[in-house]
């Protein structure tokens, strides 16, 4: 009985030392493996072998958050292999790296995100109105007499907006030869960016780079909507109270319409600017002319 138990022990510890003897050489052939591919280049080359494959690619990625409109500096890029799979359109390979620098953001970008030829321009303060106009518009000022007419000097550069006109005329009754009041109130446009008020324009960073222009697009119909500028910045709190001029942008058919509201006299023509809701878009629906019969209805 006692020598059944001691070769029971004995081989016990026979499988012991070989299972220890085992793991020593897994964990030395995992050290000769990293060994030998830190001896072919320096950590990146190592994650370049991990992630390695058919149709891998070693991209540029960014080391922290880059917020719209600031600039690109060296510490702020790295270069990583990444699996053909979760490659981005128009990343920019490792060997292109020293091209963005300097370039600004059009758009935010993100620690560990691949950067894409389309969130970066090299755009260095083109600050003139002409690069805040969308596609397809044209930017047209309009005297303020009064601030009640824009809201009270409330819209800021970068606002959406609409532009009800209103024209105080009279006309004559056929029948009876009484001059009657003919006041009309309609809307003009709708769903339009407000680029400047006074001397302060939308702050945006355009993508200038190729052919892609500063962004936005025409505008159709009317009521019409023209495309906010890529790269919009934060405006900063303020009002413009004392302001006696708003630009805005629109479809040259429609800027030729409110030019004829505003170069009437104020007691025969006026306008409204009326601000949107933030992101609301939406066409507005039902009667979009008054007359003074509607407000004076004949029973």
């Amino acid at each position: 009985m006692n020598r059944s138990i001691a070769a029971a022990t004995s081989g016990s510890n026979r499988n012991k030392g070989v299972l220890l003897l085992a793991c020593a050489f897994g964990l030395l052939s995992a050290l000769l493996v990293f060994a030998f591919l830190n001896s072919r280049g320096d950590s990146k080359n190592v994650d370049g072998q991990i992630f390695a494959g058919e149709g891998a690619e070693t991209v540029v990625v960014l080391t922290r958050d880059v917020a719209v409109g600031e600039k690109i500096t060296s510490d702020m890029l790295a270069t990583r292999t990444i699996p053909a799979t979760a490659l981005l359109p128009g990343r920019v390979k490792d060997s292109e790296l020293s091209t963005l620098v300097g370039k600004v953001a059009t758009a935010p970008m993100f620690a560990g995100e691949q950067v894409i030829d389309a969130k970066v321009t090299t755009y260095v303060g083109q600050d003139t109105l002409a690069y805040k106009v969308p596609q397809g518009m044209r930017a047209i000022s309009l005297q303020v007499p009064h601030e009640a007419w824009i809201a009270a000097g409330l819209p800021q550069p970068g606002d959406r907006v609409d532009i009800l006109g209103i024209t105080t005329l009279s006309k004559v009754d056929p029948l009876t030869g009484e001059e009657k009041p003919n006041v009309v109130a309609g809307y003009i446009a709708q769903d339009v960016e407000v680029l400047a008020v006074a001397q302060t324009v939308v702050k945006t960073v355009p993508k200038v780079d190729g052919a892609s222009g500063s962004g936005g697009g025409a505008g159709t119909g009317s009521p019409a909507s023209s495309a906010t500028s890529s790269g919009a910045v934060k405006q900063d709190a303020a009002t413009y109270e004392k302001a006696i001029s708003i630009t805005l942008a629109l479809p040259p058919d429609l800027a030729a319409k409110v030019a004829l509201i505003d170069a009437m006299r104020d007691d025969v023509g006026q306008y409204r600017i009326l601000p949107r809701q933030k992101g609301d878009a939406d066409p507005i629906t039902g009667k979009q002319v008054w007359t003074y019969d509607d407000l004076f209805p004949v029973r």
